[in-house]
């Protein structure tokens, strides 16, 4: 049966001034938590043993989980503080020191939750000292960023949070590239390194008035989740027998997302046949089967560019199990797009799939960063068709009413994407990205052509994680959305 280690944090102020690599960090790190445990009971001096023994442990286990409230990044300031670098020069020198505090929005408690199997006794022992611990921690963060800290032992923990986030540590069997927030965590040497170095501190050697000791803290960073994700693969397009690149023209989008369901559908076996039908081609559309959307991903961004179509997305609705997509990108690797009903615009297509676990995708990484990037700002790199009618017969001419009905339809796009996130938009035939074309410019499949269609930008009252489509044509290649500037 497994249990859990639970922390709650209440910090006394809204504000809390840790940072990672040099930026405010949100929320603060499992491993900023493991520091604050061993300070807090260390008090200067030795750690106790049997705290000593359970931190061991707590290396050990699975990273935690993580409950947060909302937090902003306040304003930078530049402040001096004595310069601790000489022992021996009086009175001190100052050094600069910037102050970046996180601003939480009202609520100030967090919750820290480490998984344990109770099958172990000793592990119970562990749990229970860590437990009792937590107590005694007085600051997480910097020194002004004090808590007031209670550990306990529970058997089950909610995670539905209305007033803030959950963070998930991401699976180690996943592509931990697809996950935008990496924290470090403990690992197997945290607790030595610490305290090695605290007595390289202590014991430093000072030099020409530079103090010098040689130790750093061991840790391990870890892909967490800002909320529930949607499963993913990306593929990159190239010619038949030619390791370069090819690309598509913005007004091929249908026949291309066409072809790539024909090769989805090719890739699987005659015993998914009727699963794949429904995930792919959304046939029936009431299947209870989660539906797979296909993403041509135009080349956008705020500087000049083509904006053609270089690569394709394929992704389940938020919160799916991944099992189509972990399917796919098997099958898909080298699958041949063969042009539909005698189509002769398409040179010979191959998609390669992007493996971006390995850190190697290079510019293909760069690129799709800004499609599943987490982010307040989204604008439309294809346009939106929106679910319905903008020009009812009785306000025939009314340009205002006809606007005012088209915002109506886009909130209800927004709505059937499944993103509950409050958010203002604005929207014009006019494409905010350079290298997207007019709304109208583009053709939609002959069942979509109807609908009218607008380019959209949207920005979030808190951020969300790509990657993101509405409208109409949300799984066939319309409404996609690229992360942009406040």
């Amino acid at each position: 049966m497994n249990r859990h280690i639970l922390f709650s944090i209440e910090f006394l102020d809204g504000r809390y001034h840790g940072q990672g690599n040099g930026r405010p960090e949100w929320p603060p790190s499992p491993f900023r938590l493991f520091q604050a445990v061993i300070a807090g009971n260390a008090r200067g001096g030795p750690i106790p043993e049997p705290l000593r023994h359970a931190l061991h442990w707590l290396e050990t286990l699975p990273p935690p989980t993580i409950s947060a409230p909302p937090a902003m990044a306040g304003q930078p300031l530049l402040t001096y503080v004595p310069n601790n670098s000489s022992d021996e020069e009086w009175p001190p020198t100052k050094a600069p020191k910037t102050l970046h505090p996180m601003l939480m929005n009202g609520d100030r408690r967090l919750l820290y939750i480490w998984t344990f199997s109770s099958a172990c006794p000793q592990s119970v022992l562990h749990a229970q000292v860590l437990a009792a611990a937590g107590s005694h921690i007085t600051a997480l963060g910097w020194g002004i960023d004090l808590v007031v800290t209670k550990g306990a032992i529970v058997n089950a923990v909610p995670m539905s949070r209305r007033d803030g986030t959950v963070y998930q540590p991401a699976p180690d069997n996943t592509q931990a590239d697809n996950w935008r927030l990496q924290l470090r965590v403990p690992c197997k040497g945290s607790l030595i390194s610490l305290e090695r170095t605290y007595q390289g501190f202590i014991n430093r050697n000072v030099t020409a008035g530079v103090t010098r000791f040689e130790s750093a803290p061991v840790y391990a960073c870890h892909a967490y989740s800002d909320g529930v994700l949607r499963p993913w693969v990306a593929c990159r397009l190239r010619r038949a027998g030619e390791l370069r690149p090819v690309s598509v023209r913005h007004q091929l989008i249908a026949p291309l997302v066409g072809m790539v369901k024909n090769a989805c559908m090719e890739s699987l076996n005659d015993s998914d046949s009727a699963a794949a039908a429904a995930a792919v081609l959304g046939h029936p559309k009431d299947a209870p089967c989660v539906r797979v959307s296909i993403l041509p991903l135009p080349t956008v961004r705020s500087g000049p560019t083509d904006g053609r179509i270089r690569r394709v997305l394929l992704a389940e609705p938020t919160g799916s199990d991944g099992k189509w997509i972990d399917l796919l990108a098997l099958r898909l690797e080298g699958a041949i797009l063969k042009p539909l009903h005698g189509e002769g615009r398409f040179p010979s297509l191959i998609l390669e799939t992007i493996h971006t676990g390995a850190k190697k995708a290079g510019s293909d990484w760069a690129f799709l960063s800004r499609y599943i990037q987490a982010s307040r700002c989204w604008a439309s790199a294809t346009p939106v068709l929106l679910p319905g009618y903008d020009d009812r017969k009785q306000d025939k001419g009314d340009h205002t009413k006809r606007l005012a009905r088209a915002a109506q339809l886009i909130a209800k796009a927004i709505k059937q994407a499944g993103i509950e996130t409050p958010a203002h938009f604005e929207f014009s035939k006019i494409p905010y990205f350079s290298g997207a074309l007019h709304a109208n410019a583009y053709q939609p499949r002959e069942k979509l052509r109807h609908y009218p269609r607008y380019h959209v930008r949207i920005e979030f009252e808190t951020e969300v994680t790509g990657p993101l489509a509405i409208g109409a044509g949300r799984h066939a290649g319309f409404g996609v959305f690229a992360a942009c500037g406040d």
